[in-house]
């Protein structure tokens, strides 16, 4: 049912009206002044995000120059590139994608320790969290090209206890026995190629697995 206003309470709200509309008519500049002031913080909040968005926007669009440098093997002006995009755009959202690239170029620049300290950051506290797990798998290519067998393949065993179903697993299982190998640790590497057998009986790298694994029998 409708809510009905008692005589009395039409009255009393008149008269709070009243009261609003006298108190304005004798301080017109306060009032005037308050309005604006509440229009200028509106006007501010409403260009702040618009020039946020397009800060944002702009980030991701000059991200792609020291990408595509880097795609082109141009290492050199692809880490220029990217330490100019870093003086304006570090705080942005794209800024975790752009130390990936950093270290990207690290990698191939062959600082594979000064990559895989980087990949590890990323991994532990990269956002969005898509992007840890490719960080760890990563962090574990640069400790092996580093020679740093050992602490590759347990950087791979920790990417397999963390995404044991991830679309790198497989790749992951095969890294963590190739390093259990590297490191002069024959057994292992041995039951984790059985394992990825067991596992992945029709990866395109199961027959060459096999026979590896017949020939060290």
């Amino acid at each position: 049912m409708p809510t009905t206003i008692s005589t009395k309470e039409f009255a009393s709200w008149e008269k709070q009206v009243q009261r609003s509309f006298l108190w304005i008519k004798n301080h017109q500049e306060q009032f005037w002044a308050t309005v604006l002031t509440i229009g200028f913080v509106i006007v501010g909040i409403v260009f702040s995000f618009h020039r946020h968005f397009l800060q944002q926007e702009d980030a991701w669009t000059q991200l792609a120059q020291p990408q595509a440098l880097l795609m082109q093997n141009q290492i050199d002006p692809a880490q220029k590139a990217l330490e100019d995009w870093e003086k304006r755009f570090a705080k942005t959202d794209a800024n975790t994608y752009a130390l990936f690239l950093k270290a990207d170029m690290l990698y191939q620049k062959k600082d594979f320790p000064g990559a895989a300290t980087l990949y590890s950051e990323l991994a532990q506290t990269g956002t969005p969290e898509l992007i840890r797990p490719l960080a760890l798998s990563a962090e574990g290519s640069a400790e092996e090209m580093a020679g740093q067998f050992s602490q590759a393949k347990t950087t791979f065993q920790h990417f397999l206890d963390k995404y044991p179903d991830h679309f790198l697993s497989a790749s992951a299982y095969l890294s963590e026995a190739r390093n259990a190998e590297l490191s002069g640790n024959s057994p292992e590497a041995a039951a984790l190629y059985d394992r990825f057998l067991i596992l992945y009986p029709k990866s395109p790298w199961a027959e060459d697995i096999q026979k590896r694994v017949q020939k060290k029998a």
